[in-house]
């Protein structure tokens, strides 16, 4: 075996255990929650010794750091590998709303967590945690805010501030992900996607009624 293919058996090897470990870190966070998952716990969920985990990471707070940034890639992943399958803007909007939905009740434990007990947009900007973390968020962000530009450029959508519309939708469905993992709601995820949509394309204004301009 020549050298160069040895290095390369070391870096697939390395990735596949890297990918199992954050695999087994995001189990354990689902289950006992960031303060209650320890080094310990994922090793026993890997089925590897304590020591090898800090062969590839330094402490619990990287190893953590890792798993959430692996959860996060692949479910913007996978949500737009389905979005981008649908042909009209409306549909994109109405396959994101659903498989964000679909995935985010798939993963609901892992998710529940990460958005309940610990927020890792809220440390310093500086912070390289926070850095890439926000990379991820914003990048998201501007697939939204892609698919509703689409709408405006084919007469779809009116033209408006589609940054911010894109920063609203992502909220609304965060905000749906909460209703459904706190166990508010029982309601099919084709409904909830129905309900969002109608919101974000009509609002609550009662179109047929005349409205005193609001109060500045």
């Amino acid at each position: 075996m020549t050298k160069s293919s040895a290095t390369k058996k070391e870096d697939v090897l390395r990735e596949f255990r890297v990918r199992e470990i954050l695999d087994a870190t995001c189990r354990v966070v689902a289950r006992n929650g960031f303060q209650g998952a320890t080094v310990e716990r994922v090793a026993e969920e890997a089925e590897i010794a304590k020591g090898t985990v800090y062969l590839y990471f330094q402490n619990k707070d990287e190893l953590f750091t890792a798993a959430v940034e692996q959860g996060i890639q692949n479910f913007t992943g996978q949500v737009r590998t389905q979005v981008t399958e649908a042909l009209t803007p409306i549909e994109k909007l109405q396959r994101l709303i659903e498989v964000s939905l679909e995935l985010s009740d798939t993963y609901r434990d892992f998710f529940k967590t990460l958005l309940l007990e610990r927020n890792f947009l809220a440390a310093s900007p500086n912070h390289p945690e926070a850095a890439h973390m926000l990379d991820l968020y914003l990048a998201h962000i501007h697939f939204i805010e892609e698919i509703i530009q689409d709408g405006v450029r084919v007469g779809v959508f009116r033209p408006h501030n589609v940054e911010a519309s894109a920063f609203v939708l992502n909220e609304a469905i965060r905000g749906c992900f909460q209703q459904r993992a706190l166990g508010l709601t029982a309601r099919p995820v084709s409904e909830d996607a129905s309900i969002l949509l109608d919101l974000f394309f009509n609002g609550v204004l009662n179109q047929h009624q005349n409205h005193e301009e609001p109060v500045s």
